[in-house]
C-alpha cells in the first residue's frame, strides 16, 4: 500500500473513534435523561454543549495547524476526547455533565481542520474526493457500529461504563498519530520519489492567502452555509433517532440500537457511490444537488410514515444519501485553496457545521416538546437539506479533470 494511503486510513481511525464517542452520546441520553429528570429541550442541550466548544474552536484550530502542523493538532486533538470521554462517565450533575461536554469539544474542535490540511498536502485532486470519502466513511461507520455496541454494554453496566471504555482507542489512535504522520509527504521517511510524483508538486508557489482576505471570496462563504444547512440534518438526525425509534416506534434499546445502524450502512455505500462519480466525471456540483435532494425528499417520507416498518424503510433511504456529499464537497475548497491555508479556511467552513450542531439539537428538542410530535423535527430536518440544494445550484465549481481523463493521459 502505498503511504498516502496508509495515512489516509490513520485519518480514517481518527475520524472513526471520535465518531464512535459522538454515536455514544445520542443512545445514552434517553438515560441521561432519566438519571437528571431532563426535558426533551434540555436534553437538545447537552448534545449541543459539544458544539459549543467544538465550533468555538475550528477557526483557532486551524490556525494552529497552519502554525504548527497537523501532525501535533491532530494527536492532541485525539488525545483531549479520549480523556473527556472517561471524564463525561464521572459526571455527578447537568452542570457538571454540560461543563465537560464543552470542554470536551475544545479539545476535540483542533483535529478536523489539520485533518483536511493533511489530506489537502498528501492528495492531488484526482484522488482527493475518494480520499475524503475514506475518511468521512467513518461518519457513518462510528453511527453504525456505536449503537449497537453501546446498547449492550449500557443495558449490562449502565452509560457511565460506556463512556469509560470509549477513551481507550482514542490514548491508542493518538499515539500512532503522532509516530506514523508527517506534515507533508516530503518529510515522510517511506516516501519514495515515484509516490511523490504521483501526489504531485506542492503548492508552495503559490501566494498564501492572508487570513483576512478569506471572507471577500464569496465562494467560502456559499460553502459555509451550505455546510450549516446541511449539517442541521445531520447532527439532527443523528441525535434524536434513537429517541424517535424509543418513544415513538415503542423499539427496545438493543432493537433500536440495531435500527440506528441500518441508515449508516447504508450510508457508508452512498459515501462511496457519491465520492467515485465526483472523481470519474471531474464534477462536484451535481452529485452534491442529487444527494441533497435525495436527503430532503427522503427526510420529508420519514415524518410522514403510517408505520414502523416504512418508517425504517425511509430512515435507511435518508442515510443513504444523508453523508454523501463529504467527498465531493470537501474536495472543493481543496480545489479551490492552496493547502498552506486549508486548515483556516476548513476550519471556518467547518464553523457553519457546528452551529448547525449547537442549534439542530436544542431546536428539535423545542419543536418535539412545543408539538409533541417527533414529524416536526423531520419536517425541520427536510427543510433545511432542501435551502442546502438551493445554495449548491448557484455555487460556481471549477473545472477539473476527471480521473478517467487524468488516468488516460498518464
Amino acid at each position: 500500500m502505498k503511504v498516502r494511503w496508509r495515512v489516509c486510513f490513520l485519518l480514517f481511525l481518527t475520524w472513526l473513534f471520535s465518531y464512535v464517542d459522538r454515536s455514544l452520546m445520542p443512545i445514552a441520553l434517553p438515560f441521561i435523561g432519566q438519571e437528571f429528570h431532563l426535558s426533551p429541550t434540555v436534553m437538545g442541550v447537552v448534545i449541543s454543549a459539544f458544539f459549543v466548544g467544538y465550533g468555538s474552536m475550528q477557526i483557532p484550530g486551524g490556525l494552529l495547524a497552519d502554525k504548527i502542523g497537523p501532525r501535533k493538532c491532530i494527536a492532541l486533538g485525539v488525545f483531549f476526547w479520549a480523556v473527556f470521554s472517561f471524564v463525561t462517565g464521572t459526571v455527578g450533575s447537568l452542570a457538571e455533565l454540560i461543563g465537560v461536554r464543552v470542554l470536551f469539544g475544545l479539545g476535540e474542535g483542533i483535529h478536523p481542520p489539520a485533518a483536511f490540511k493533511s489530506i489537502s498536502a498528501w492528495f492531488g485532486s484526482a484522488e482527493r474526493a475518494r480520499a475524503n470519502a475514506l475518511v468521512m466513511s467513518s461518519n457513518t461507520l462510528g453511527p453504525m457500529f456505536a449503537p449497537a455496541l453501546f446498547a449492550v454494554v449500557i443495558a449490562a453496566y449502565g452509560w457511565r461504563t460506556a463512556f469509560y471504555l470509549d477513551c481507550i482507542p482514542g490514548l491508542l489512535v493518538a499515539a500512532a498519530v503522532f509516530w506514523y504522520l508527517r506534515d507533508t509527504p516530503n518529510e515522510h521517511p517511506r516516501i519514495t520519489a515515484a509516490e511523490l510524483a504521483e501526489i504531485g508538486a506542492p503548492d508552495h508557489a503559490k501566494q498564501k492567502i492572508p487570513f483576512s482576505e478569506l471572507f471577500k471570496y464569496s465562494a467560502l462563504w456559499n460553502l459555509f452555509f451550505i455546510y450549516m444547512t446541511w449539517d442541521l440534518t445531520w447532527w439532527g438526525f443523528q441525535a434524536w433517532l434513537p429517541s424517535y425509534l424509543l418513544n415513538v416506534r415503542g423499539f427496545t434499546l438493543v432493537r433500536t440500537g440495531l435500527a440506528t445502524a441500518l441508515p449508516f450502512a447504508a450510508g457508508f455505500v452512498g459515501l462511496f457511490v457519491a465520492a467515485h462519480i465526483s472523481d470519474r466525471i471531474g464534477r462536484r456540483k451535481p452529485v452534491l444537488i442529487a444527494a441533497l435532494a435525495g436527503n430532503a425528499l427522503f427526510m420529508l417520507l420519514t415524518a410522514t410514515a403510517t408505520n414502523a416498518t416504512l418508517a425504517v424503510i425511509f430512515m435507511t433511504a435518508t442515510g443513504f444519501f444523508l453523508p454523501a456529499i463529504q467527498g465531493p464537497f470537501w474536495s472543493l475548497p481543496m480545489d479551490l485553496l492552496p493547502s498552506r491555508v486549508m486548515g483556516y479556511s476548513s476550519g471556518f467552513i467547518n464553523t457553519g457545521g457546528q452551529i448547525a450542531g449547537v442549534c439542530a439539537p436544542i431546536v428539535i428538542g423545542a419543536l418535539i416538546q412545543i408539538t409533541g410530535h417527533y414529524e416536526a423535527g423531520f419536517l425541520f430536518m427536510s427543510a433545511s437539506a432542501a435551502v442546502s440544494v438551493l445554495l449548491v445550484a448557484i455555487l460556481r465549481e471549477p473545472r477539473l479533470p476527471s480521473a478517467r481523463a487524468a488516468s488516460l493521459s498518464a
